[in-house]
């Protein structure tokens, strides 16, 4: 599945690159898609990621750990916390200097050094992504591509936030950033040894990542978003999962 997995891995790195042509985004159908979108990731990360996290705290019970580590209880649902804080985190101080900004100098943006710091979580987010891809979707063609669609379209309603938010930055620097960033994770777990352990713990944070970004990003504010559209997505993929898991 090597040479398979490369095909997705170059599909996200596309998906970064042309978010901003999509013009189907700043249409009013936009709020139907999203809530698609978020209701398919949802199913995705209750129906997939988190009955994984059991197992990666199997994982985590047997193996050799300091013992400080070994001392806690369901350190990998802590570790899937701690994912939550972090990018809760980079939101609040984007969020504050934007405020900030508007505040004191009239513009609409938050700081270099915010986006800057915004765009090495989400570096972070996507290389972990890329190197989860075959750990997370196995050895079947069908997990490749449901894999493929949820994290792309969690792409795209990433990407429009990032791009209304810092604007040039983000068209300049940023989509290149986080284009190459899914493409040196999934170099990093072929180069290095992916071990059970390093899995279950970068599975965990990356899961508590999809759920505040899913929350912060890909939900529509409530007067446009469409609940039809939501279950529509949720069913989608639910069916999905239970044919192919």
């Amino acid at each position: 599945m090597f040479y398979f997995s490369l095909v997705i891995i170059i599909a996200f790195m596309f998906v970064h690159i042309f978010t901003n042509y999509i013009k189907f985004l700043d249409r009013k159908p936009k709020d139907r898609l999203m809530s698609f979108v978020s209701g398919g990731s949802i199913a995705y990360v209750f129906l997939h990621l988190v009955p994984e996290l059991t197992h990666y705290e199997k994982v985590a019970g047997n193996a050799e750990l300091p013992s400080w580590i070994e001392s806690l209880d369901y350190s990998t649902y802590l570790v899937t916390l701690i994912g939550i804080a972090f990018f809760y985190g980079i939101n609040q101080l984007n969020e504050k200097s934007k405020a900030k900004n508007e505040r004191e100098e009239n513009i609409s943006q938050p700081s270099r050094y915010v986006f800057a710091l915004e765009i090495f979580g989400f570096s972070l987010y996507n290389a972990l992504i890329g190197y989860l891809l075959v750990d997370l979707s196995g050895e079947k063609i069908p997990d490749y591509i449901i894999y493929f669609v949820v994290f792309s379209f969690h792409f795209v309603a990433n990407n429009r936030v990032l791009h209304l938010t810092h604007e040039d930055l983000y068209t300049n620097i940023g989509r290149w950033v986080l284009a190459f960033s899914v493409f040196v994770g999934w170099l990093l777990y072929h180069l290095t040894n992916a071990t059970d352990i390093n899995i279950a713990y970068f599975s965990a944070f990356l899961t508590g990542g999809v759920i505040l970004n899913i929350l912060n990003d890909e939900l529509p504010t409530e007067k446009n978003s469409s609940y039809p559209s939501f279950i529509a997505g949720l069913i989608f993929i639910a069916v999905l999962l239970q044919i192919t898991l």
